[in-house]
C-alpha cells in the first residue's frame, strides 16, 4: 500500500470512529471494519456498527469521502422527514456525528418535500459559502422520472465543484428503482458526486419502520454514522452546529410528534421534546418558488 492509500485509508478509520476491536463492549456505537475496498476517491465498502444489540452494515460509498475533497468544513445537509428526524429540533443526531468530526453542519430538512425542495433551499444559502453538501431528496417522488432527474441534476450542478453525497433511497414501493436509477445516472454524470447505498443498508432487519420508509432508533443511528464515514474527517476544524429556518413540518407534522408504533418511538431531548417521526400517510402535492419541482404523495 502506497503512502497516500494508507494516509486516505486512515481518513475512514477516523471518519468511522473505528478505534476498537471487533467484539468490544461497553459502546453501543462500536465500529468495526468489515474489508475496507477500494481506496476513498475511488470506492469504500461499509463498516459494521453494533447498536442495540444488534449488528448492522453501514450503507456502502461508491466515490470520494468528501473530506479528502472538501477545500473547507462548512457542509449543508438537505433533506425531507428522513433527515429533518435528525435536525437540532429532535435531537441533533447529526451535528452529535459531524460536528466532532470538524464540520460546520447546517441541516435543512422538512416533512414530505419533493426533490425541487433542493432548489429552493439552495437558491436561498448556496451563498453562504458552502465547501460540501450531502442531498437525501427521493422518497417523495412524483411519478416522472425525468423531471426528478433534471432537479436532482441542477442541484448538483449549482454546487459543483464542491463535493456531493448522495443518497439512494428506501424501495418502498416500485416506483422507487425509478428515482434510484436517476439518483445513479446524476453520480455517473458528474465526478463532484459521491453515492451512498442508504437503499441496501436500509433493508437490514430492524432499521425500518412498519411504513418501510422511516428509519427506527437503530437506522436512524445507522444512516447518521453511514453518512458520517462518507463525509470522513472535515480538512479544517473546529466544528460548529448551525442554525436553520428550514424547519416547517406542517406536511406532516403529526410524523414529528406522535407515533403509531409505540416500541419504536423514540423520546428526544434537547431543542424540541418530540417523538421522531415513525409513521407516514399520503398527503397532496407540494411546490415551491422554482420552476421543474417533483410532487410529493407520500411524508418522509
Amino acid at each position: 500500500m502506497t503512502r497516500r492509500n494508507l494516509t486516505t485509508l486512515m481518513l475512514i478509520i477516523s471518519a468511522s470512529g473505528v478505534f476498537g476491536a471487533c467484539g468490544g463492549t461497553g459502546d453501543s456505537a462500536q465500529f468495526v471494519l468489515n474489508n475496507v475496498g477500494r481506496i476513498p476517491g475511488v470506492n469504500v465498502s461499509a463498516a459494521s456498527i453494533s447498536v442495540e444489540g444488534m449488528t448492522a452494515n453501514l450503507s456502502a460509498l461508491d466515490g470520494a469521502v468528501l473530506g479528502t475533497r472538501a477545500s473547507g468544513n462548512r457542509l449543508i445537509v438537505i433533506g425531507d422527514s428522513i433527515l429533518a428526524g435528525t435536525a437540532s429540533r429532535y435531537g441533533s443526531a447529526m451535528c452529535n456525528a459531524l460536528v466532532p468530526l470538524g464540520w460546520k453542519v447546517e441541516v435543512d430538512a422538512e416533512v414530505g418535500r419533493p426533490v425541487g425542495f433542493g432548489r429552493t433551499v439552495l437558491r436561498a444559502r448556496l451563498s453562504a459559502g458552502w465547501d460540501a453538501a450531502v442531498v437525501f431528496l427521493g422518497t417523495n417522488y412524483g411519478g416522472n422520472a425525468e423531471k426528478y432527474k433534471n432537479d436532482l441534476s441542477a442541484i448538483v450542478t449549482s454546487l459543483a465543484p464542491r463535493p456531493v453525497l448522495l443518497l439512494t433511497a428506501t424501495l418502498f414501493k416500485e416506483t422507487m428503482q425509478d428515482v434510484n436509477r436517476a439518483i445513479k445516472e446524476v453520480a455517473i454524470e458528474n465526478e463532484n458526486v459521491s453515492l451512498l447505498d442508504w437503499s441496501t443498508a436500509s433493508m437490514q432487519p430492524g432499521l425500518l419502520n412498519s411504513d418501510f420508509i422511516h428509519p427506527t432508533t437503530a437506522g436512524r443511528t445507522v444512516l447518521v454514522q453511514s453518512i458520517a464515514q462518507a463525509v470522513g474527517t472535515a480538512p479544517t476544524s473546529p466544528g460548529a452546529c448551525l442554525p436553520t429556518k428550514y424547519t416547517d413540518d406542517s406536511l406532516g407534522a403529526d410524523l414529528m410528534t406522535t407515533s403509531t408504533l409505540g416500541e419504536t418511538a423514540q423520546e428526544i431531548t434537547g431543542p424540541s421534546s418530540s417523538l421522531v417521526p415513525m409513521s407516514t400517510t399520503s398527503t397532496t402535492s407540494s411546490t415551491s418558488s422554482l420552476p421543474e419541482q417533483s410532487s410529493t404523495t407520500v411524508r418522509p
